[in-house]
């Protein structure tokens, strides 16, 4: 049985060491089981790297990698509309050719956007406006000038703007899609009646924040889920008796905040939110046995 259908994406996000990488690795290894396909991972997160890189040994699952100093906005570009980098040159792909298509990570894309816009401000360059909203720093030593690039909040946003045309771009590539993320907490605001922004209180649930995946700043991690299919949230737990991954898949209370998270099991169908040890293999496996006996 497939995990995820074509036209269906996913959302994985938590804080380092939650198990992103390795729900997605148990992801491709039943959906190449399934299908007799490979995967496929544009990389932009180093630090998932190595583990991927294993499990391409295995031939399983290509790889596309983003090395420094590309331009981001050329290689994302790229990923989200399933080419390929052939001797330096971005080729039409074939992505019907794999079961799954892997954004590691929907994070590290930002960051590497944002710090672009940075450079071009320190460069000098009009971006978003008047490049002096970004504050820049050149530091000159040893004969050399290092300009250190900072951001403005216009650059947040149309990082934002840009990678959310990506999300959506990504979703008519025709084959499931798996995107990762960070995990970040954002402070809903509101205005008091003298007009200052303090943090909104949900009185009933005590929620003063909510949990949800970091892309470019913190405006859209309220929002991003609702343009997936599927979000899942991973969360790893300290117990006396030793560390467990939890995967969450409904929209859940943590402390003082609530995590987003969204199975779109059909009604009547009960799918388990919380998930120990996380396995999303079995879930997506459930909801899509599910969605057969109701068709």
């Amino acid at each position: 049985m497939s995990l995820l259908q074509p036209f269906e994406n996913l959302l994985l996000y938590g804080l380092t060491g939650a198990g992103k990488t390795a729900q997605l690795l148990e992801m491709i290894k039943a959906m190449t089981a399934a299908t007799g396909k490979k995967a496929l991972a544009y990389v932009s997160d180093w630090g998932s790297l190595a583990s991927l890189k294993l499990h391409a040994a295995g031939g399983q699952l290509e790889l596309e990698e983003y090395k420094y100093p590309t331009d981001p906005f050329v290689w994302i570009d790229g990923a989200c509309t399933g080419r390929r980098l052939v001797n330096g040159k971005w080729l039409p792909g074939k992505p019907g050719e794999y079961c799954l298509i892997a954004m590691e990570s929907l994070t590290g894309m930002g960051d590497l956007v944002t710090n672009a816009l940075g450079h071009q401000v320190a460069e000098g360059k009009q971006v978003g406006g008047n490049a002096m909203a970004a504050p820049k720093l050149a530091i000159q030593a040893d004969g050399y000038v290092i300009n250190v690039a900072a951001n403005s909040p216009t650059h947040y946003h149309m990082a934002q703007k840009y990678l959310l045309e990506k999300v959506w771009q990504s979703q008519t590539l025709g084959v499931p899609v798996v995107w990762t993320a960070h995990e970040d907490v954002a402070m809903p605001l509101k205005r008091d009646d003298q007009g200052n922004l303090r943090p909104e209180v949900a009185v009933d649930v005590g929620v003063q924040g909510m949990i949800g995946p970091l892309v470019a700043g913190h405006a859209l991690t309220m929002h991003l889920a609702k343009y997936f299919v599927y979000t899942f949230r991973l969360k790893q737990e300290v117990k006396p008796s030793g560390t467990q991954h939890v995967l969450l898949t409904a929209r859940h209370k943590d402390g003082l905040y609530e995590g987003l998270a969204n199975n779109r099991a059909p009604l009547g169908v009960r799918v388990p939110e919380r998930v120990v040890p996380a396995d999303v293999v079995q879930v997506l496996q459930a909801i899509q046995k599910a969605r057969k006996g109701v068709s």
